[in-house]
């Protein structure tokens, strides 16, 4: 093997091996610069997820705040409605209609109170439980056609529509001359007007005006026929 041809092989080597180091170098460089770009946008991601998380607590807190302070004032408003309730009971008893209670016994007036008191607290189904108390012990009083309205009334508010006309018109059916049949007519055309069946609205509203033409019902009725 000549001198030359060694020479040849040697710098053919190097100049392979600079190739490879070259090549290396570069590698190394593409990866500290793709390092670099993940690290900032990982680092970009975890300050956002610091912001979100600041975000999420200060708004949970001011909500639990509005909570808190909603929760206060109903409290308060059912504390002021509860010394109007009793600033009435002693001076009178509470019956919200106007028929003569004078043949009702006191046990089954307290009753009714007690009933229509849940009704106006939003106790819907003490109210109704109430008010069929009192029809037991008091089917045939004045005030049995009321009791059978205001579960119609308790039924409406807590959204059982069938169960309210169904009161409803069980009132018109047992009661014909009660006070409260206008109010029961208006109320079933509400609810029908209420579930899209416009047609049985329409009826109940014009039965209203027809056979209670000066009643504040037919005002009502005609002001949702309008």
């Amino acid at each position: 093997m000549s001198a030359a041809f060694i020479v040849a092989l040697i710098c053919h080597v190097s100049c392979v091996s600079a190739r490879r180091f070259r090549n290396y170098a570069w590698q190394l460089d593409s990866l500290r610069y793709y390092t670099g770009k993940i690290d900032s946008m990982l680092e970009q991601q975890s300050d956002e997820i610091n912001r979100l998380r600041t975000d999420y607590y200060t708004k949970s807190s001011e909500i639990n705040d509005k909570l808190e302070m909603l929760n206060s004032r109903l409290g308060d408003t059912e504390a002021q409605l509860m010394r109007i309730y009793e600033q009435i009971g002693s001076g009178r008893q509470i019956v919200p209609d106007s028929e003569d209670i004078s043949t009702i016994t006191p046990e089954a007036r307290l009753i009714y109170e007690s009933a229509y008191r849940n009704y106006i607290k939003g106790d819907y189904q003490e109210a109704i439980s109430g008010y069929e108390d009192y029809l037991k012990i008091q089917p045939d009083s004045p005030l049995s056609p009321n009791a059978v309205y205001w579960i119609g009334e308790c039924y409406a508010a807590m959204g059982k529509s069938q169960e309210a006309v169904n009161k409803f018109q069980e009132l018109l059916n047992k009661y014909p001359n009660s006070n409260k049949r206008p109010t029961a007519l208006y109320k079933m055309g509400v609810i029908y007007e209420e579930a899209a069946d416009k047609k049985t609205a329409v009826y109940y509203y014009n039965k209203v005006i027809n056979e209670y033409p000066n009643s504040p019902e037919a005002t009502l009725a005609q002001d949702r026929l309008n």
